[in-house]
């Protein structure tokens, strides 16, 4: 089925919540320098596991764990032979779990490209030629691999953005732009996490003034806010619904993050994410899902919510 129509035509589509986080839940090693890619070799059948898990508690949208599996992250982690298989296999092993559960249509199977760097150093990112290239390869790995769509995860400013944009727009398929987003010292004001990129701090509401006009008009697009705390995040959908009128997605992460493992203390719980998820949706959100700290509980609790409203 047509994503756009379906979203055009009203309908709610639940995404499904971490891999990452939940891999390292579930106790899979996660490497030192290129996080959960290293699982796709040493526990494949986790990541399998993770995506049944999803399909079963209701999720319909599927991003493959191909955020940490650019060449810029593999190589620096002994893993630049693979960067091909990886990133094949993540998309295998999605396929393989919705045919395991018999999953019934529609589903959506989603290539994940992210800022993520080496050792969670974002200034080891290449430059923006390099970059893109990078990213560009890894785009046409994943499409031949047989994603629907694309999701770009934690942008944080316009060059970053336009080097994964570029490398996948040629695609006739959606792509999902995602920000990861924070409040400012003066918790008025959201910010991107562009300053713990070691880049110059900056506005949400600044990145989106140059990009929005400058997103060509005839692609398939979702602006999205990912990554990013329930308390931030519907200020940030304020931000962007002042520059942004078209299909939009939200997931969310809970928790916190000391590299390499995530901290579960703090995760909301289920029905926390179920009632923010509500308000989203009443303001016009069409895809809902997790990201890191979100696991299935919540979208298994939004998928029963769900459906007890329709």
């Amino acid at each position: 089925m047509d994503l756009m129509t379906h979203l055009a035509e009203g309908h709610i589509v639940l995404m499904d919540g971490a891999m990452g986080t939940e891999l390292d839940r579930r106790d899979v090693p996660m490497h030192g320098k290129a996080w959960s890619a290293a699982a796709m070799t040493t526990h494949p059948d986790a990541v399998r596991g993770v995506h049944a898990d999803y399909i079963g508690g209701g999720a319909r949208m599927h991003i493959v764990n191909s955020f940490a599996l650019a060449r810029h992250v593999l190589e620096p982690a002994g893993f630049g032979d693979d960067v091909a298989s990886f990133n094949a296999k993540s998309v295998a092993l999605c396929r393989e779990a919705l045919e395991v559960q018999d999953a019934q249509d529609p589903q959506w199977i989603v290539g994940s490209l992210s800022t993520f760097a080496a050792q969670s150093d974002r200034s080891r990112l290449p430059d923006p030629v390099a970059l893109e290239e990078n990213y560009r390869e890894q785009a046409h790995i994943l499409a031949d691999a047989g994603v629907d769509l694309f999701t770009l995860e934690m942008l944080c400013d316009f060059e970053l953005t336009q080097a994964a944009l570029n490398a996948t727009l040629h695609f006739d398929k959606p792509v999902i732009v995602g920000f990861t987003t924070k409040w400012a010292g003066d918790g008025a004001t959201v910010m991107t996490r562009a300053d713990e990129m070691g880049l110059d701090p900056v506005a949400f509401d600044d990145v989106l003034a140059d990009l929005v006009p400058a997103l060509p008009t005839d692609k398939p697009m979702i602006m999205s806010i990912m990554h990013s705390d329930l308390d931030v995040t519907d200020a940030a959908l304020d931000v962007l619904r002042r520059h942004w009128s078209g299909p939009l997605a939200i997931y969310p992460n809970s928790g916190r993050f000391e590299y390499p493992h995530w901290q579960f203390d703090s995760v909301c719980p289920p029905e926390e994410f179920v009632s923010a998820a509500q308000g989203w949706i009443k303001r016009g959100v069409g895809i809902i899902g997790g990201c890191c700290g979100i696991g299935p509980d919540h979208i298994s609790a939004l998928a029963s919510q769900q459906a007890t409203a329709s």
